[in-house]
């Protein structure tokens, strides 16, 4: 009986691994637009031994003052580029260059890239510098970017 459970419990968890897809929310609570002009992510292949891991890139996309914008997986995202895979729909963004007011920065999933706090106080928002934040779920795989 515990081997049938295991079986079934390993089963539907590779099930669960090849369905997953990641989505992408950008949100803007500042006056100010900013660019996304280049991201990368990957794709992993769980059914092949070991999983094979691909890579995207997507960009750019503008996001303009006071909007949000969402996209439920990476080929949905502006200028995506990778695999023509069933899988594509699974990958992570893992990173992405952004040009704000007056700088350019990268942010992503990985410290010390995490997040980004201005300093040259953008006059598009009253003069106040803003701080983003790449905020992943549980799963390491979603993620929210949060301008405010």
């Amino acid at each position: 009986m515990k081997k049938t459970s295991i079986f079934l419990a390993l089963f539907l968890l590779a099930g669960l691994g090849k369905s997953f897809a990641g989505y992408l929310k950008i949100i803007n609570m500042t006056p100010c637009s900013f660019q996304f002009y280049s991201g990368y992510g990957t794709i992993t292949d769980p059914s092949t031994t070991p999983p094979t891991v691909y890579g995207f890139s997507f960009g750019p996309m503008t996001v303009g003052s006071m909007a949000t914008v969402n996209y439920a997986n990476p080929t949905l995202i502006p200028g995506f580029s990778g695999p023509s895979t069933p899988l594509a729909t699974t990958g992570c963004a893992e990173v992405v260059k952004v040009n704000g007011p007056g700088t350019g920065f990268p942010i992503g999933k990985t410290p010390p890239i995490n997040s980004y706090s201005s300093t040259n106080n953008p006059s598009c928002n009253g003069g106040n510098n803003y701080t983003m934040g790449w905020n992943p779920s549980s799963s390491g795989c979603d993620a929210v970017i949060l301008i405010f």
